[in-house]
């Protein structure tokens, strides 16, 4: 197995008919960015005091995601904040 910085790297096979590579990774990348994005909104409506529902709703218009997604994300993050 190769490494890239002394993690192994898995090499896969692609054929024809199976799902694009870079699709995968810009799926990957993207999902990586909201992420980031919605951990920022958290941090900061925790620091001005805001309520979980404003948070909740502050992440389903700037990320235009569903209150499912929100949900999700303030759970991921909003325990790491205070």
């Amino acid at each position: 197995m190769q490494s890239l910085h002394g993690n192994p790297i898995k090499i896969v096979s692609v054929k024809k008919g199976d799902a694009d590579m870079c699709t995968v990774f810009e799926g990957a990348r993207k999902e990586g960015v909201a992420e980031g994005e919605a951990k920022g909104i958290i941090e900061t409506g925790y620091e001005f005091g805001l309520s979980e529902d404003d948070i909740l709703t502050r992440l389903q218009k700037k990320l235009n995601i569903s209150l499912q997604k929100a949900q999700e994300y303030l759970s991921m993050f909003g325990k790491q904040t205070v």
